[in-house]
């Protein structure tokens, strides 16, 4: 009895389709199931929202207007005088009589599927979710009578959980929503600004320990820190204020991380930060990659850190270029 259900929801949405969306609207495809089906139709573009609730209003009123659903066998010839190549929405069907499912001024169709007496014995029918399946065709997902009442009483305990969650009553669950959306969103700018800051005064505090290695200089260094961010902001703001440096920066916790960038001089005197993310990751039991001017890699060995970080300068010393 689902299975005639949605059968009959079939009929019942495209016919609402039509009327919303226009005459150009055809059917693609269907799948029937018993707790949900799909209706693929042809439009030019995605759905609205809008739209799809009048899609389901208008289907709704169908039902509750109790149409008629009429089954009958016809010549082919007198069906087509009758209804036109619309009648094909489900795809061309052979032999000289058809089937044709006539659901009043509503639709009509030829279809050898079964079907329910009337619209009213559909109780409800409720979109669950559109997608564009490709271009030109869009997918209508939807429940019919009793079958629609499950999603939508697991959307309510959905909402209800969030609300709960959220520590806000349902009719103020969107504004409490958009207002912890924009705290979360500057909460976020503000860990920003403050990582910044905090990146530009390590990066000066290691460049006054750099060492010069034949015009390139070198900053090298361990820190305990698990975020590769924080690596990657204080070596961008070393390498930024003084291009002719070479920032190898090690964050070592559970693990150990490494981020290598090299400056614009830097990289014309040889430098590639790939090779030496790569060398240092391998005394780690790990790997890096990257591009020539900025690399990460890492490992599980931080047992091997004092190792690593002389296989990274090893690499660097040998890369660069003698001046002429």
């Amino acid at each position: 009895y689902s299975l005639m259900k949605h059968h009959t929801a079939t009929h019942v949405l495209m016919g609402a389709a039509r009327r919303v969306l226009g005459k150009h609207v055809w059917q693609f495809g269907t799948q029937k199931g018993v707790e949900s089906s799909r209706l693929d139709i042809s439009h030019y573009r995605r759905l609205t929202l809008e739209e799809v609730y009048k899609i389901e209003a208008l289907a709704n009123q169908a039902i509750s207007r109790a149409i008629p659903v009429e089954a009958r066998w016809m010549p082919r010839n007198e069906a087509e005088r009758l209804y036109g190549f619309k009648l094909y929405q489900g795809g061309a069907i052979p032999g000289k009589d058809i089937r044709v499912v006539k659901i009043g001024d509503w639709d009509v169709e030829a279809c050898a599927g079964t079907h329910l007496r009337n619209t009213g014995e559909l109780g409800f029918i409720k979109i669950l979710r559109t997608e564009r399946i490709q271009d030109g065709v869009e997918r209508l997902v939807y429940s019919a009578g009793l079958a629609a009442l499950k999603p939508i009483q697991e959307r309510e305990k959905l909402l209800l959980h969030v609300a709960s969650t959220l520590n806000a009553p349902l009719e103020k669950l969107a504004k409490t929503a958009e207002r912890l959306v924009n705290e979360y969103k500057e909460t976020r700018k503000q860990r920003e600004r403050l990582l910044e800051e905090l990146a530009k005064l390590r990066a000066e505090k290691l460049l006054g320990k750099a060492e010069k290695i034949d015009g390139v200089k070198l900053v090298i260094d361990s820190m305990k820190e698990e975020d590769a961010e924080v690596l990657i902001k204080i070596a961008n703001q070393i390498v930024t204020s003084h291009p002719d440096t070479v920032a190898i920066l090690f964050g070592v916790n559970r693990t150990a991380k490494i981020v290598v960038m090299a400056g614009r001089k830097a990289l014309e005197n040889g430098v590639d930060a790939r090779e030496i993310a790569r060398e240092a990751a391998s005394m780690l039991g790990g790997g890096g990659s990257g591009k020539p001017n900025f690399a990460q890699g890492g490992g599980t060995r931080t047992q091997k850190l004092a190792e690593a970080i002389r296989k990274a300068e090893e690499t660097l010393r040998r890369q660069i270029r003698k001046p002429k």
